[in-house]
């Protein structure tokens, strides 16, 4: 399957189960896992081609340390260290909701140009996707597609300014589609390393930094992954129990914790994310011997993750998953506004 194909087949075609994507998502990235290890994590920080989406936790106001600027790496690495701490704090003091909420922004640079000759340019489109879990194990699934538009403004007057452009399956238009939100029947399953957990395995999962460290590899290893690099995966796989799966406060801030005490997690300072809002970027290496990096851009007054990157790809561009909303809340599922 190549890529285009790959992310209309998750994306890009309605479904009566809203979340058969996620699971072929899952599938696909333990498939991965067993061929190359590496491009699991590939899959787990960015979904399909190129992804956009935010977190939000109500009630969080401890300030976190300042990564102070210093010639020695080690001052870096302590204060690295101490910003994680921090993270892990403000994470075991955010409030439970009723329902377990994700909002997130996927966005897609197609390759093809439109337009006249001479005068051709490409499209963006952008779908704002969202999950609801209650406590009980309830599921609802929304969508909107939002406007399209060319990246080359010029070159797409020069076309005539139109407003909807066909594809094969489908089409874009430069207005915003109707929000959806449909309810998922069905035992929900989420996927940790090579493991798919159920709601119940996941409020089991360990608020121990040193115990939720051995439970990862645990479920790292399911998925076949060859000893030497059982702990490429470990970073990615933490990352997700930050703000992909319904966790607990504490397991959030066990995650921090056993993140922060691995040595190949560094620190990098402050940064913004592909929204502009400001951030400290966190980093991984992802693929051994490779400049592949996993990123994630941390909100210093929240500890929520922003966004999570992937740069460095051979042969591939980078990819962005940036976090609109994620945390418990007590809102009810409703379909996505716009924005």
């Amino acid at each position: 399957m190549d890529e285009l194909t790959e992310v209309r087949e998750l994306y890009g075609r309605p479904d009566d189960d809203p979340f058969a994507k996620t699971r072929v998502q899952a599938r696909m990235r333990a498939a991965t896992r067993r061929r190359l290890p590496w491009q699991a994590g590939v899959a787990g920080l960015a979904t399909a081609a190129a992804v956009a989406a935010a977190v939000f936790v109500p009630g969080l106001t401890t300030s976190a340390p300042t990564l102070s600027p210093s010639p020695g790496n080690s001052t870096i690495a302590l204060s690295g260290h101490s910003i994680l701490l921090a993270a892990a704090t403000r994470a075991e003091a955010a409030p439970e909701g009723a329902y377990w909420h994700v909002k997130r922004l996927y966005t897609m640079r197609w390759a093809k140009p439109y337009g006249k000759e001479g005068d051709t340019y490409q499209l963006e489109s952008s779908t704002i996707a969202e999950e609801w879990i209650s406590k009980e194990g309830r599921a609802w699934s929304g969508s909107r597609k939002l406007a399209t538009r060319p990246l080359d403004v010029e070159a797409w007057r020069r076309d005539g300014s139109p407003a909807e452009w066909k594809v094969e399956d489908g089409g874009f238009s430069t207005s915003p589609g109707e929000g959806k939100l449909v309810p998922v029947k069905g035992e929900q399953k989420f996927q940790l390393g090579g493991e798919q957990l159920t709601l119940e395995e996941i409020k089991a999962l360990p608020a121990d930094p040193e115990a939720l460290k051995e439970r990862t590899l645990e479920a790292i290893r399911a998925a076949g992954v060859v000893e030497d690099s059982v702990d490429d995966n470990l970073p990615v796989a933490l990352a997700s129990l930050l703000y992909e799966l319904p966790t607990s406060p504490e397991v959030r801030g066990a995650a921090y914790r056993a993140l922060a005490a691995l040595p190949s997690v560094r620190v990098e300072g402050d940064t913004t994310d592909p929204r502009g809002r400001p951030g400290v970027a966190v980093t991984f290496p992802i693929q051994h011997g490779q400049p592949t990096q996993g990123k994630l851009i941390i909100d210093r007054d929240t500890s929520m993750v922003l966004a999570s990157l992937v740069t460095g790809m051979p042969g591939k561009g980078d990819r962005t998953e940036v976090v609109l909303e994620s945390g418990w809340t007590d809102s009810e599922p409703a379909a996505p506004s716009a924005e």
